[in-house]
């Protein structure tokens, strides 16, 4: 396997491209099939040789901006399939409103309907943005 030759242009322009990208080094990387020993090596050598470049947006923030999606599931395998209907159907509007309440944030709607079982509600509210002094 041959080596790709970088020259000092590309470098510089890659770098930037991935500090610009608000993923970290090591995603960035990943994604530009790079590998990040090589990337880190062409950041020491260019500092050293007295370019300056910023700290990837991830690291100065202190957080990762990307996220992976994971599928929760918030209902149980013990609860009949009418629970499980009551619970997940779409409200209808010929049918008599069986909702008590519903909380949109962004783009998730939790319709919480009566007798909803309170463990489910409180999983459903932490699921959706770390509502755990509530409880």
């Amino acid at each position: 396997m041959q080596k790709r030759i970088v020259r000092k242009e590309e470098q510089i322009r890659l770098i930037m491209e991935c500090r610009q990208s608000g993923l970290s080094d090591y995603q960035w990387c990943q994604r530009q099939d790079i590998n990040v020993g090589t990337f880190y090596n062409w950041v020491s050598k260019l500092r050293k040789a007295g370019y300056t470049f910023p700290d990837s947006k991830s690291k100065s923030e202190g957080a990762v901006v990307v996220q992976d999606v994971v599928k929760i599931n918030l209902v149980r395998e013990d609860m009949s399939s009418s629970v499980i209907e009551q619970n997940t159907r779409p409200i209808t509007a010929s049918s008599t409103p069986s909702a008590a309440a519903e909380l949109v944030v962004g783009n998730v709607t939790l319709r919480l309907f009566d007798g909803a079982d309170q463990n489910l509600i409180r999983c459903a509210m932490q699921c959706m943005g770390g509502a755990t002094r509530a409880w």
